[in-house]
């Protein structure tokens, strides 16, 4: 096998495993591989994702970034963090709605240009059903990010974030805390002080990983957005009483 199909065989298997590709012929995968470009990033460099008016659709294959729009004044508002697997489009906002991707550490980007995407769509009817899926996904992630930066205590928001952590990054805390206070749109001070209360709770960091007590503390942290995620939501333990 020559290195390039090592490659393409890498990439198949990382593209399979994303939702975005769920139910797809290998033969569908393989063509949309041959599309695409993979660009890697330094840390602190920042990818402006319409740029010339040409948009791309854009999937973390390594490292983090956050997804920032900045106003004219230079203050940025940080619309969500960025991980390996996690999908990034412009197409998904309005070409006057510039948002562009600061990272926090060499990052690699695979992408697809809008022009492919709207081909494929026309072509599969699996990619058309699962890029609304993902739509749907960003639009209730952002509305369960509003939620919190405008209603959540500063505990809760630590809370709440703690939690998601743990379902989806296994207690491991990946970023530095001045960048998750950032994100929460509070202080590192308010974060300090937040974690001291969860600490009363059971809750606390150690070496960068979550801990928390044998009752699980943070389940009180959780909403519908981060409990879908987690293997308990929905059972006899899981502390969320409302469900649709």
């Amino acid at each position: 096998m020559t290195a390039n199909s090592k490659i393409t065989v890498k990439r198949l298997d990382f593209l399979m495993s994303l939702p975005l590709f769920k139910d797809f012929e290998k033969k569908e995968l393989e063509q949309i591989v041959s599309k695409m470009a993979l660009t890697k990033y330094q840390k602190g460099e920042i990818l402006a994702l319409t740029q010339s008016g040409r948009s791309r659709l854009y999937i973390m294959t390594e490292g983090q970034g956050k997804l920032v729009k900045l106003n004219y004044r230079g203050d940025e508002l940080i619309l969500r963090l960025v991980n390996k697997s996690d999908i990034i489009s412009s197409m998904h906002f309005s070409r006057a709605f510039d948002t562009s991707i600061e990272f926090f550490e060499d990052s690699s980007l695979l992408s697809l240009s809008e022009t492919a995407v709207n081909k494929f769509i026309e072509e599969s009817n699996s990619f058309a059903s699962n890029i609304i899926s993902m739509l749907s996904d960003n639009v209730q992630l952002l509305m369960s990010n509003a939620e919190v930066w405008r209603l959540k205590t500063a505990k809760e928001k630590v809370g709440w974030y703690l939690n998601s952590i743990n379902i989806n990054n296994l207690g491991k805390l990946t970023l530095s805390k001045s960048a998750i206070s950032l994100f929460l749109g509070i202080t590192p001070e308010s974060f300090s002080r937040a974690l001291n209360k969860l600490e009363n709770e059971g809750i606390k960091i150690e070496n960068k990983q979550v801990k928390q007590t044998d009752e699980n503390p943070l389940c009180l942290y959780c909403d519908k957005v981060v409990g879908t995620k987690c293997k308990y939501y929905k059972t006899s333990i899981c502390s969320l009483i409302f469900y649709s």
